[in-house]
């Protein structure tokens, strides 16, 4: 990239680089459906409602963590139409997407109204509003979590659940809306997302 940039700005005659392929940066040996079984036992693993309420944001809502957690505002929440607005900085360099609007799921719903409710969460501006000026290191109390929920460690597990609602949103709603409520192209969806499972292969064998 660097080479290609002095070639276009005349400090190369010819970037040395030009006919290099470049390596796959995709790696889907770590990805792992996080069930909606699972998901319960983490939710009763959490030490406290903004964890249960992160956890269903990420798992339920499909927002990247932390880029599109950290910006949640209480604000952006439309209890009244059953959604809310995700802003994001990943895709804001590109035209009509700096944010989206998603559906409020009813079990997203549930565990923001909880939060919601809290004597502490009065007067806050933002939803997760714990990790606000401080470091987003969320793997270890997200492991933490998982082994009380008598889990095994989960790789990348905010990528996995925000993969796992990808599927399940594309499998009841469509691609189109999969796209527009994840926050993604289709393009990126088949890449980086999309799974196959056992009930995908007994369905098309009419079994």
């Amino acid at each position: 990239m660097v080479f290609a940039w002095a070639e276009e700005h005349d400090w190369l005659h010819k970037s040395p680089m030009k006919n290099i392929q470049t390596g796959s940066f995709v790696n889907r040996d770590n990805d792992r459906i996080i069930s909606m079984a699972e998901y319960a036992k983490l939710l009763d693993a959490c030490p406290n409602q903004e964890w249960r309420t992160l956890i269903a944001l990420a798992r339920i809502g499909g927002l990247r963590c932390p880029s599109e957690l950290q910006r949640l505002r209480w604000s952006d929440i439309n209890w009244e139409q059953n959604r809310f607005l995700v802003h994001s900085p990943k895709t804001e360099r590109h035209k009509e997407h700096q944010n989206r609007i998603v559906p409020l799921f009813p079990e997203l719903r549930a565990e923001l109204e909880r939060h919601f409710s809290l004597v502490e969460t009065k007067g806050n501006e933002f939803v997760i509003e714990y990790y606000q000026g401080i470091s987003w290191n969320l793997y270890e109390p997200f492991q933490a979590i998982a082994k009380r929920a008598g889990l095994d460690t989960i790789i990348r597990p905010f990528d996995n659940m925000r993969m796992t609602r990808s599927n399940e949103v594309d499998r009841k709603f469509g691609s189109k809306k999969e796209s527009l409520w994840i926050g993604h192209s289709a393009k990126v969806m088949i890449k980086h997302y999309l799974v196959l499972d056992d009930e995908d292969y007994s369905e098309a064998a009419g079994k």
